[in-house]
């Protein structure tokens, strides 16, 4: 394991997106597919690869809703970033957790308070580069994968609190998940990935709101 720090554009770009759907593709000089599954709540029965075992984050619900880890399409190569546009608004990051599934490991940021649908855009970086301060994160890992949702706002006194910690999973592939962090509507955070970059996908989910990140494994 190396010690890498990840670079990233304070672009605005509109997000357009679905539910329980397949990351697609797009980015600056690499081939660019736009996401247009119609959104529907995820009804997914828990799997044993999906429990409450599962969850990194020391403040995760205990009623919190097993994603599903079957039928979810194929993986986003990794020189190619995935987005995906939304109509949501004034959603808080309240909880952030990671399991290891067969065939890949998994980020899960739950999301409350809010409303429409979040949109999103992931993909590889070579720094991670805090917006709008510049600032340069130290993430551990071979590869960071950039995590932009869309459709967020800082939190208020009195509302949702924003997930507050670093994440180091325990075994699987992912090293490190950095703590969300809001600004102008957007929430950024980084996943620190072993011996990576790695193919990866982007779910969408409702009931409750969800961006699910899966990283393929070896």
């Amino acid at each position: 394991m190396r010690t890498t720090a990840g670079r990233v554009g304070t672009t605005t770009t509109g997000v357009a997106l679905a539910l329980l759907l397949t990351a697609c593709s797009g980015g600056s000089g690499t081939p660019e597919e736009t996401a247009t599954p119609t959104v529907a709540p995820s009804s997914a029965a828990p799997s044993p690869s999906a429990t409450s075992s599962d969850v990194s984050s020391p403040a995760a619900s205990a009623t919190a809703v097993a994603e599903p880890t079957a039928g979810l399409g194929g993986f986003t190569p990794p020189g190619t970033e995935a987005t995906a546009e939304g109509d949501a608004a004034a959603y808080v990051v309240t909880q952030v957790r990671t399991g290891e599934h067969e065939g890949y490991d998994r980020v899960v940021y739950e999301l409350t308070g809010g409303e429409g649908t979040p949109g999103y855009r992931v993909g590889y970086v070579d720094q991670a580069v805090e917006d709008p301060s510049g600032a340069l994160r130290q993430v551990d890992g071979d590869a960071i994968l950039q995590v932009w949702i869309v459709g967020t706002t800082y939190p208020a006194e009195g509302g949702p609190q924003e997930f507050s910690q670093d994440l180091r999973p325990t075994g699987g592939d992912l090293e490190h998940v950095v703590r969300p962090l809001t600004f102008e509507g957007m929430t950024q955070s980084f996943i620190g990935v072993d011996d990576g970059p790695r193919p990866y996908r982007v779910l969408v989910l409702a009931d409750p709101v969800r961006v699910v990140v899966d990283v393929q494994d070896d």
